[in-house]
């Protein structure tokens, strides 16, 4: 609530303290009235329409403040201040918008009212002044850090939620590569099983001469070559696909899931082996 009475403000609205200041003036001795006397501000008529209604609504202001109702409060003043333009009106307004909680208002308004009013008050309205720029300064940086917190959790469930939707994606080419690899080594098999079943038993068509060496029979010759080229192209098939295979499933585990999952997985190695009578394929690394 304002610092000042109904009584001194309903006063000062119509011009009574020119009133009073009559008859304390009138006890002096008479001089001339000196030239620029004549320019001097006739007080306010304490009958002008528009401080009448400038003092109705302020005390129907200081019954809305006493209320809590200081946003009418606030209306009514503003109008009462626009009839009247008496500066203290805008402490009250200060203190109703320092009660609703907008110290930036408060401080405006009671800026205002410390250019007009009396030297004395200066000291207490500077301290009042200061403590609102504090508050400022605390809400600016609580409303700062609250706008932040609100970005990040915005980026954060944005960024989880594309992270989301790509992890789910799987690396075709290596689905492809795969697969293909595992039919060709499928195929190798096959070949390998068709070279063993169309090789005739050695014993049966096969010699030793006495130099050690390994003598035939003609007529079992074609078998045994077509059974040596299926076992050759079978063994070729069965390493290069599985080869190939192991490719296509390595590139599946580290490139699918999105840019993320192919960044957090670590490159793998593939290589083939080769023994006497067979071979196959080595895949390592980290995932």
């Amino acid at each position: 609530m304002s610092r000042r009475s109904l009584p001194l403000v309903a006063a000062s609205l119509l011009g009574l303290s020119f009133l009073v200041a009559g008859p304390l003036a009138s006890a002096q001795p008479k001089k001339a009235a000196p030239v620029a006397s004549a320019t001097k501000k006739k007080p306010p008529n304490k009958n002008d329409p528009k401080l009448v209604e400038a003092k109705r609504l302020f005390q129907q202001g200081e019954e809305l403040y006493t209320k809590g109702d200081y946003e009418k409060a606030i209306e009514v003043w503003e109008m009462s201040y626009e009839l009247s333009q008496r500066e203290l009106i805008l402490e009250s307004i200060a203190n109703a918008h320092e009660r609703l909680g907008n110290a930036e208002k408060a401080r405006e308004y009671l800026g205002r009212w410390r250019e007009a009013a009396p030297p004395e008050e200066h000291a207490d309205l500077d301290a009042r002044l200061a403590k609102l720029d504090e508050r400022i300064a605390k809400d600016k940086a609580a409303k700062e850090a609250k706008e932040k917190a609100e970005k990040d959790a915005k980026d954060k469930a944005e960024k989880d939620a594309k992270d989301k939707r790509e992890g789910g994606k799987i690396f075709m080419p290596g689905v492809i590569l795969a697969a293909a690899g595992g039919a060709v080594a499928l195929g190798g098999g096959v070949l390998d099983i068709l070279a063993a079943t169309r090789r005739p038993d050695a014993s049966s068509v096969c010699g030793m001469t006495a130099d050690g060496r390994q003598l035939c029979r003609s007529s079992a010759q074609d078998d045994i070559e077509t059974s040596n080229t299926f076992a050759t192209v079978g063994d070729i098939m069965l390493i290069g696909g599985g080869v190939a295979a192991a490719v296509g499933v390595v590139l599946v585990v580290t490139q699918s899931g999105g840019k993320k999952g192919a960044e957090e997985k670590k490159a793998a190695v593939v290589a083939p082996w080769f023994l006497p009578g067979g071979g196959g394929v080595v895949a390592g690394g980290s995932f």
